[in-house]
C-alpha cells in the first residue's frame, strides 16, 4: 500500500532515490548507533532506503555465523535482486536460493481488489543474474512458487526471507521451509503489517504459527516485516 506521492515517484523510478536521500540527510535517526556488523555493511544499510529491515537482516545473519547455524539462505520474491545483492555481501560462502516468477503475481493468487495488479513484471531471471555479477553459490529458481522447490526437499536452510505480498504462496512457503529451517534459523516475512491484499502476509503467518512454539516479532520497517527464530 502506498500514498499518491509514493506511487507518482515509483512511476518515474524515483521512489528508491527519494528514500536514499531521506536517509542520507538523517542517517542515524532510525538506526542502531554502534552496530555489531562491520562499517562496510553499515554503509550499505544506510544507502538501502530501507535501513531498519536491512539492519535486521544483517544482525540476524551475523547471529547465525556467531552461533554456527548451518544451512543455506533463501529469498522468495526477488524482483530485481536488490536485496539479493545485500544477502550475498553478508554471507558469500553460503548457497543462496532465489525464487520468483519474474512475471509478477499469478492471477489466481490475487485478491479481488488487486485483480489488475501488474507490479513486478518488469524483470527477468537474466536481469537478476546480471545484477548479481555472476556471484558464486547463487541458484535461481524461476517459476511459480512453491512448485519451484521441487528437488530441494533434502536441503537445510538457516535463513529465509519471504516477500510474496499474497496469501497462498506465503502460507505454502512457510509450510515448505519450516521443517527444513535449522534450529536457530531465521524466517523473515515482509509486509506483515501491510493492509495490502487484505493483510495477506499477516494472515498467512498468523495462521501458520498458530500451532507452533515460535511467535512472530514485528519490525518497525516501512511495511512492517515480522521475523521468528526456529526453536
Amino acid at each position: 500500500m502506498s500514498s499518491p506521492a509514493q506511487r507518482w515517484l515509483d512511476r518515474f523510478g524515483l521512489l528508491g532515490a527519494a528514500r536514499r536521500i531521506r536517509h542520507r540527510l538523517a542517517p542515524d535517526s532510525e538506526l542502531i548507533r554502534v552496530p555489531s556488523y562491520e562499517p562496510a555493511i553499515a554503509r550499505l544499510v544506510r544507502a538501502s532506503g530501507d535501513p531498519v529491515r536491512y539492519a535486521s537482516l544483517a544482525l540476524a545473519i551475523r547471529t547465525l555465523q556467531r552461533d554456527q547455524v548451518a544451512g543455506d539462505l533463501a529469498e522468495v520474491g526477488v524482483y530485481r535482486g536488490t536485496t539479493s545483492r545485500f544477502l550475498i555481501r553478508l554471507a558469500p560462502e553460503r548457497a543462496l536460493h532465489l525464487f520468483d516468477t519474474f512475471t509478477g503475481f499469478a492471477e489466481h493468487d490475487r485478491e479481488p481488489e488487486n485483480a489488475a495488479d501488474t507490479r513486478f513484471q518488469d524483470t527477468s531471471a537474466e536481469r537478476v543474474r546480471q545484477a548479481l555479477g555472476g556471484a558464486a553459490n547463487v541458484v535461481i529458481h524461476a517459476g511459480y512458487f512453491p512448485d519451484t522447490t521441487a528437488g530441494l526437499e533434502g536441503r537445510r536452510f538457516a535463513f529465509v526471507l519471504m516477500d510474496l505480498d499474497v496469501y497462498a504462496p506465503t502460507l505454502a512457503g512457510l509450510g515448505f521451509f519450516y521443517p527444513r529451517l535449522a534450529r536457530g534459523g531465521y524466517c523473515f516475512v515482509h509486509d506483515y503489517n501491510s493492509p495490502e491484499s487484505n493483510w495477506a502476509c499477516r494472515r498467512a503467518l498468523t495462521e501458520f504459527l498458530a500451532d507452533k512454539p515460535e511467535r512472530a516479532v514485528e519490525l518497525p520497517d516501512p511495511w512492517g516485516s515480522a521475523v521468528f527464530r526456529k526453536t
